[in-house]
C-alpha cells in the first residue's frame, strides 16, 4: 500500500471515529401494530427478522399498541419528538389521524401506485381516501361483514337466506323459542362499536345516513328513523341483552342462535368442524353455515373494516425510505400470505392477486370454504360506511365513533324502550356536539 493511501485510510478512520462520514449506518424504524395476541407478535417478529435479513441496513423495533391507545401514545410521542414510522390501525383512525394531517400522503400514494393500484380492491382504497382523491395510507388487510346463518336449518324450515329485511326478521320469527333458551338473532344491542357496526348495514341498506352529501348529519332522517324502526322489532327476537360480540359468537357456536351478525373472523371458529368449544360439541359447522354479506333493501349494503398501512409525517428521509420499504415487504407475496394466516378469514387480503392465490388458499380454515373465500375477500370491493357519501369522504365520523354515540342510542332505544324518533334526536344532538 502506498504512502498516500494508507494516510487517506487514517483519514477515513478518524472522520468515521468523529462521526462525519456514515460507514455501514443503520436506520432504525418503529413499526407500530395492533395485533397484540403473542401467538401473532411471534409471526410479525418471524417476518420482521426476514425483512432485516434481506435488508441488513434498516432495524425495525415492534411496538405492540392497543388502537384506543394510538392517539394519546402518538401527542406523546410529537410531544417528545419520537414519532413512529410506521402503523396499523383501523381505517377510522386513519381517517382522524389524517384529517389533523399527521399521515405521509405521499408516501402511500408511491406505494400504492408500485404494488400496483388496479392490485387493490376499489372499497378498500375508498375507505382510506382523502377529500382530495388520495389515499392516507396503503390498504393492509380487511374483513366483512354479514348474517352467518344455518343453511341446513333455513332448509328444514323451507326460508329463503337472510338477505332482506323480510327474510331476515321471519326467520328470526321462526326460530325464537325462549322457553328452551333458543333465539332467531344476535344483533348488536350494547354500547360499542359492534353495535355500531351491526346497525351500519341495516341502515346503509335502506338509503340511511349519518352525514348528507355537505357535511351536514342528518341521523334524524325520516330513513334513519325507519331502519331504527326495524332494528328494535328485530331485537324482539334477540336473547336478553344488551348483547355484544361475544354473546353472537358463543350462541351460534352453541346451537342456541340460527343467525348472528359477525365478521369473517368468525370463520376461524366455525371453519374446522367437529370443534370442541367451550364444552359446545359443534360438528361440521363449518359445512353448515353460509354467509349473507350483502344486504338488501332500498338498496344492497356491504359493510366492512379495512386496516392499514401508515407512514407517520415529521420523520427523516432515511426513516421514510426504510419505512416504504418495509410495507412493500409485508404486503408482497409469501410475506403477506403469512401475515394473513396468522387470522385466516378475519384478516382478508385487499389485493385481487392475492385473493385467488392458491398458496393463500391452502391454509386449513380457508380450504373448508373453498373458492367462497377468495368471493368473501372479494365483498371488500363494496363495503360502506357512515363517513363516506357520495364519493365524499367526512373524517369526523371518527369522532363520533370513538363516543360509541350510535352503540349509546341503540342501547338507549333497545334496553330503555326509546322510540326510534326520540333515539335519532338523542344521537343528532350528540353527534353533533361530538364533531364541534
Amino acid at each position: 500500500m502506498s504512502r498516500r493511501s494508507l494516510l487517506m485510510g487514517l483519514v477515513v478512520i478518524m472522520l468515521v471515529v468523529m462521526g462525519t462520514v456514515a460507514v455501514g449506518a443503520t436506520t432504525n424504524i418503529e413499526y407500530w401494530t395492533t395485533m397484540t395476541e403473542e401467538n401473532r407478535q411471534q409471526v410479525i417478529r418471524d417476518l420482521v427478522s426476514k425483512f432485516e435479513s434481506e435488508n441488513p441496513g434498516i432495524n425495525v423495533e415492534i411496538v405492540p399498541v392497543e388502537e384506543n391507545d394510538i392517539p394519546t401514545k402518538l401527542a406523546a410521542g410529537m410531544a417528545a419528538g419520537m414519532l413512529p414510522e410506521v402503523t396499523d390501525m383501523g381505517a377510522e383512525m386513519v381517517l382522524r389521524l389524517g384529517a389533523e394531517e399527521m399521515l405521509d400522503v405521499q408516501a402511500a400514494a408511491d406505494i400504492i401506485n408500485k404494488i400496483g393500484r388496479d392490485d387493490f380492491y376499489e372499497g378498500a382504497l375508498k375507505m382510506l381516501a382523502t377529500p382530495e382523491g388520495g389515499n392516507f395510507a396503503v390498504p393492509f388487510h380487511g374483513w366483512v361483514q354479514g348474517i352467518w346463518y344455518r343453511k341446513d336449518l333455513f332448509a328444514e324450515k323451507g326460508l329463503k337466506p337472510p338477505t332482506t329485511w323480510e327474510n331476515i326478521l321471519k326467520a328470526a320469527k321462526e326460530f325464537y323459542s325462549p322457553d328452551e333458551q333458543k333465539y332467531g338473532i344476535v344483533i348488536g344491542t350494547n354500547k360499542d362499536a359492534f353495535a355500531r357496526q351491526t346497525f351500519t348495514q341495516y341502515a346503509l341498506s335502506n338509503n340511511a345516513r349519518v352525514f348528507n352529501e355537505k357535511g351536514e348529519i342528518v341521523f334524524n332522517s325520516p330513513e334513519m328513523v325507519e331502519a331504527l324502526k326495524y332494528y328494535k322489532e328485530l331485537a324482539q327476537y334477540t336473547p336478553p341483552g344488551p348483547d355484544g360480540w361475544r354473546d353472537s359468537r358463543d350462541l351460534y357456536l352453541s346451537g342456541r342462535v340460527p343467525m348472528m351478525m359477525y365478521s369473517t373472523y368468525i370463520m376461524d371458529d366455525i371453519g374446522v368442524g367437529n370443534t370442541d368449544y367451550e364444552g359446545f360439541f359443534v360438528e361440521d359447522l363449518g359445512e353448515k353455515t353460509a354467509l349473507a354479506n350483502v344486504m338488501t333493501h332500498k338498496s344492497s349494503a356491504t359493510f366492512g373494516q379495512v386496516s392499514a398501512l401508515s407512514i407517520i409525517k415529521g420523520n427523516e428521509e432515511p426513516q421514510v425510505a426504510a419505512a416504504r420499504k418495509f410495507i412493500e415487504f409485508m404486503l408482497t407475496g409469501e410475506n403477506y400470505i403469512t401475515y394473513l394466516h396468522m387470522a385466516p378469514g378475519g384478516s382478508n387480503p385487499v389485493r385481487h392477486s392475492i385473493a385467488s392465490d392458491p398458496k393463500y388458499l391452502d391454509n386449513p380454515v380457508l380450504k373448508v370454504y373453498g373458492e367462497e373465500a377468495t368471493n368473501i375477500a372479494a365483498g371488500l370491493n363494496n363495503i360502506g360506511k357512515f363517513g363516506y357519501v357520495g364519493g365524499n369522504v367526512f373524517t369526523d365520523m371518527g369522532k363520533i365513533s370513538a363516543q360509541f354515540i350510535i352503540g349509546e342510542a341503540l342501547l338507549n332505544m333497545i334496553e330503555r324502550d326509546w322510540t326510534p324518533e326520540e333515539t335519532a334526536e338523542w344521537a343528532q344532538e350528540k353527534m353533533e356536539k361530538a364533531i364541534q
